[in-house]
């Protein structure tokens, strides 16, 4: 889900990722955003790792915790996932942009301020289209309650955003903004927000806009779409995952090793997207033979098969999204931290670390969810935990990509 590209130089290799609104030049311990000609802003650490990247995790718990009851107590609670989702792609939008015009403003926080009210107010009018969208979806497909209308079309054009996240930036990350890295912005924004916009409308049209359920009751979320969505959904998450995983992790190993672009992203897309469809498919029997085994050894009481298939289903989209923000915080928070051994060695580190910090992260998920008020009892068996984890993702991305993490990272 992520767009980036990979500088050469004499004596120095500068690998620049930008994804989702992110964009690192790893070298040493510099993480540069953007890193493009016309908007040189470079940021370093005031701490060296992994004591930066510690300190980013905490950090973005509180914000993460404090935003969601901002939203609950502002009376915005049944809109968090979709500013949430929005909110990511708004991301998403500075990073084709890299972050144009406001880079101007030079200074970190000045960037992240004005980035960020701008990024709420995007998500915002995605909200507003989303109600204006739903009425008209709702009487297509024969639903006649204002309510439920609102309901089905809510989930039908929020899953834009998973559309966006793993088929567009795909190809945008993995092609590098082949063909245009030469334009200067706006104008290579502007490319590139077409191409993400294409790819996304014909992902959303073909996996999620006709599985909105006619049958639809608004108590039950679970009957507002039909389960061909469920399954899309689990998809495009652990595309998110690959494409993150090799792109930033891995620094686009293996598909570096397919030459020149446009083969790199050629490759990448279809790789991803295969693995994606696999691990879906993968997550499933974990979460069944697995998951499920250790949710009853951990003293949670069988709900009975009907309520586990859910669970095992909401599970199978949780825990990749809790892998994805793993990935965030040992590529970005912690910078690809170690790096002192071999390209081999390396790529096994972060993997690890992503796998037992996204696993930690998702067992953990379920300690913490009763805090963030009655919707959430801490049971994994019926906890959704989706709309936390899409505001979580946002402010994630919020503080690193438009806040570039200050204060935890300085100009240079």
């Amino acid at each position: 889900m992520f767009d980036g590209y990979i500088y050469h130089r004499a004596f120095d290799n500068i690998y620049t990722f930008s994804g989702c609104g992110i964009k690192m030049a790893l070298t040493g311990e510099k993480v540069g955003i953007p890193e493009a000609e016309e908007a040189p802003v470079i940021v370093v650490p005031r701490w060296k790792q992994p004591y930066a990247g510690i300190v980013g995790i905490i950090i973005t718990f509180v914000l993460a915790i404090a935003v969601w009851y901002a939203l609950a107590l502002a009376g915005l609670g049944m809109l968090i996932s979709l500013l949430g989702g929005f909110g990511l792609m708004a991301v998403l939008f500075a990073i084709w942009f890299e972050n144009w015009p406001f880079y101007k403003l030079k200074k970190p926080w000045k960037v992240g301020l004005a980035a960020t009210i701008l990024n709420i107010i995007v998500a915002f009018v995605f909200v507003i289209i989303t109600s204006m969208f739903s009425v008209g979806y709702g009487a297509w497909l024969g639903i006649t309650d204002p309510l439920i209308q609102q309901a089905v079309g809510s989930a039908i054009f929020g899953a834009l955003s998973a559309s966006c996240f793993s088929f567009a930036v795909l190809w945008v990350a993995g092609t590098m903004y082949w063909p245009w890295f030469d334009k200067k912005q706006p104008t290579r924004g502007i490319l590139v927000f077409i191409v993400g916009w294409i790819i996304t409308l014909v992902a959303w049209l073909l996996l999620f806009f006709p599985y909105g359920n006619p049958a639809a009751t608004l108590a039950n979320p679970l009957t507002w779409v039909l389960p061909q969505y469920g399954l899309s959904m689990a998809w495009t998450q652990w595309i998110i995952f690959f494409s993150l995983l090799t792109l930033m992790a891995f620094e686009y190993w293996p598909w570096n090793k397919a030459g020149k672009q446009p083969k790199i992203g050629i490759v990448a897309f279809i790789a991803c997207s295969i693995l994606g469809l696999v691990f879906m498919v993968v997550a499933g029997y974990v979460g069944l033979f697995v998951t499920y085994p250790v949710m009853l050894l951990l003293g949670f009481p069988d709900p009975g098969v009907s309520q586990v298939l859910v669970a095992v289903g909401l599970w199978n989209v949780a825990f990749a999204d809790w892998l994805i923000v793993a990935i965030i915080f040992v590529s970005l928070f912690f910078d690809n931290w170690p790096k002192g051994f071999s390209q081999k060695k390396n790529i096994i580190i972060r993997f690890m670390i992503v796998l037992i910090l996204g696993t930690l992260l998702f067992f953990g998920s379920y300690l913490i969810a009763p805090i963030l008020g009655p919707i959430y009892t801490g049971n994994p068996f019926y906890d959704n935990l989706t709309p936390f984890l899409l505001m979580f993702l946002w402010v994630q991305l919020v503080f690193a990509y438009l806040w570039r993490k200050w204060p935890i990272y300085k100009e240079m």
